[in-house]
């Protein structure tokens, strides 16, 4: 099977294809390894997650905020909805997070060993650059390499997507895609489980038109899309599926 290749301070990228025919989709549920210590680590996940991705400026934590979505942990530790939580109680929930969900780097400042902390995906907040916090997904022309990711949506959201003709990113940074379905070939995040249709995207063919996508740490596929919408157009989709494996686009011929 061909790959990609993602170039960047992050690593390297992988390669993958999503899989052919139908597939199941499991029913929303919790993190489940955060889930075996009890509740509290989930709070804590959920309120880190919210924190980092939407709601840096909204607690005063623009002036520390990096390019690569870093912040420094004692700063979040003294916000108010964080008091009595350690140093110790996040690292073992960023270890234990069943989506990987935020990264921890240890840098000197001023001589001395400071512990940072971000999301790996998934933000809504201005002040981050995408070619600093994910790695660039690259190909040449002629390098035969393929990738196709896949998009989760839900029945109730087609009817708009068809009508603008493409993903659009809402209130995010980027469209989020998964170069498999959930638990298959490693992967573990990038779409809901919960979700009724599956779109398969030509990576390949969108880099080379023009879009800018990324992976993350956590194996997310991304792109900001095109224009002040943020769309990733139909003309990259290869074809949408429900969960029984019926093609619903390209719409099925009628004639006879």
């Amino acid at each position: 099977m061909s790959g990609f290749q993602g170039q960047g301070r992050k690593g390297k990228g992988g390669n993958s294809k999503a899989p052919q025919g139908g597939w199941q989709a499991s029913g929303k549920k919790k993190d489940a390894r955060t889930n075996k210590k009890g509740d509290l680590n989930y709070t804590i996940s959920r309120k880190l997650s919210n924190l980092l991705r939407h709601r840096v400026h909204h607690n005063g934590l623009t002036d520390c905020l990096r390019t690569d979505g870093y912040v420094p942990l004692d700063r979040v530790l003294a916000l108010p909805s964080f008091e009595g939580r350690t140093a110790e109680q996040i690292r073992e929930v960023v270890a234990d997070n069943d989506k990987q969900r935020f990264s921890l780097v240890t840098e000197l400042v001023d001589l001395t060993p400071t512990l940072f902390i971000r999301a790996n995906q998934g933000h809504s907040i201005e002040g981050i650059d995408s070619d600093e916090l994910l790695t660039p997904v690259v190909f040449a022309e002629g390098d035969g390499k393929q990738l196709v990711a896949i998009h989760g949506t839900y029945h109730k959201a087609w009817p708009a997507i068809l009508q603008s003709q493409g993903l659009c990113r809402m209130t995010r940074q980027h469209v989020h895609l998964a170069a498999d379905l959930p638990g298959e070939s490693g992967v573990i995040s990038g779409m809901r489980g919960s979700c009724e249709l599956v779109v398969h995207v030509d990576v390949r063919e969108a880099v080379l038109g023009g879009l800018a996508f990324y992976t993350s740490a956590n194996g997310v596929i991304l792109t900001p899309g095109l224009g002040d919408a943020g769309m990733l157009p139909l003309t990259f989709v290869t074809k949408v599926e429900d969960r029984a494996g019926n093609i619903i686009y390209p719409a099925p011929s009628t004639t006879t």
